[in-house]
């Protein structure tokens, strides 16, 4: 028997309407990942297909959310880096939550995870992890994406290459948070997400690189660490959130590649749509209402996005599984 092939309806990250074609290919597992995955071809192209099951969806409805979290980075980061995505991150192609067992489509993703070829490092292949690592969080930090759970389960790697995946704790900057890694974070009223949480957590993951899982404990006793990386994570661990380093002065003093792409501000088109509802606002009588805390669900099991579709859903793209790459 044949692989199963189904057409589907979905969305790109600029919220244009497709339907393609989806054969599955097999079960495929992350280590950074609570979502069930599989391995699918579209268009000749190989993908990774995240979704919600009903079973897993009734057993577990926070899934959903974690769905959810992986769409909005998703399109966040495919819309800011659409002339040339960058390769250090997953790429979302595709997303349909309002169906019954919503799913995202993912371009396969590079290498296998770092937590096998980690603990093999040579000194040199250690120093290009630790800069790929602090690379791919400038990335993030660029399109104000928070990963929010930058660990050694959501690495891979490949010959001198890193990818992070697995966005499903990802945050907006700015967006409340209760679940910070930091101290000064963790459980904090009001804390907001920042992309310096990222950071603390890159520098657990390079202790841990460097010193091994011992090093990655709950009671980070840096008494004893090499001078190279009191020097360089000192910072991080000793201050608070507003005072410590941004992954670009720490990608600077790993002698990082500091280029970025080019990069499109996905609401540069929507301020005059924003003083034109201010304006009719203010001749009803003042401003709206502030929104509730949280949107309403719709459909099935409706949506909790920021801005999927805050561009025009007419904008050219590429074909389906085509695209700029760096």
């Amino acid at each position: 028997m044949g692989a199963v092939r189904e057409p589907e309806r979905c969305r790109d990250v600029f919220g244009v309407l497709r339907e393609v074609v989806v054969e599955d290919v097999g079960e495929f597992v992350t280590p950074g990942s609570v979502l069930e995955q599989r391995l699918v071809h579209v268009d000749g192209a190989l993908f990774v297909r995240k979704y919600v099951s009903r079973a897993a969806g009734a057993r577990d409805p926070r899934r959903y959310d974690l769905l959810d979290r992986e769409v909005r980075a998703g399109t966040r980061l495919g819309q800011v880096f659409k002339r040339l995505y960058p390769r250090e991150l997953a790429r979302l192609a595709a997303y349909n939550l309002d169906v019954e067992e919503p799913f995202a489509l993912l371009h396969a993703y590079h290498g296998e995870p770092a937590i096998g070829p980690a603990s093999r490092f040579a000194e040199d292949e250690r120093r290009r992890f630790e800069q790929e690592l602090f690379r791919a969080l400038v990335l993030t930090a660029a399109a104000g994406v928070v990963h929010g759970a930058v660990g050694m389960e959501a690495v891979r790697w490949q010959e001198g290459r890193l990818q992070l995946v697995d966005f499903e704790h990802a945050l907006r900057v700015g967006d409340p948070r209760w679940d910070a890694s930091s101290p000064d974070g963790a459980g904090r009223t009001g804390a907001r997400a920042d992309p310096r949480d990222d950071v603390w957590d890159a520098a657990r993951l390079l202790r841990r690189v460097s010193l091994g899982p011992h090093a990655d404990g709950p009671v980070l006793d840096r008494a004893r660490d090499p001078e190279r990386l009191r020097v360089l994570l000192d910072p991080v661990f000793d201050n608070p959130v507003e005072l410590r380093p941004r992954a670009a002065e720490v990608l600077a003093a790993l002698r990082g590649d500091p280029s970025l792409p080019p990069t499109t501000d996905p609401e540069a088109g929507l301020g005059p749509g924003r003083a034109l509802f201010d304006q009719v606002s203010a001749a009803k009588g003042g401003p709206p209402s502030p929104p509730p805390a949280r949107p309403p669900r719709r459909g099935r099991r409706g949506l909790r996005l920021f801005s999927l579709l805050a561009v025009a859903v007419l904008t050219a793209t590429a074909p389906f599984g085509k695209g700029a790459r760096r």
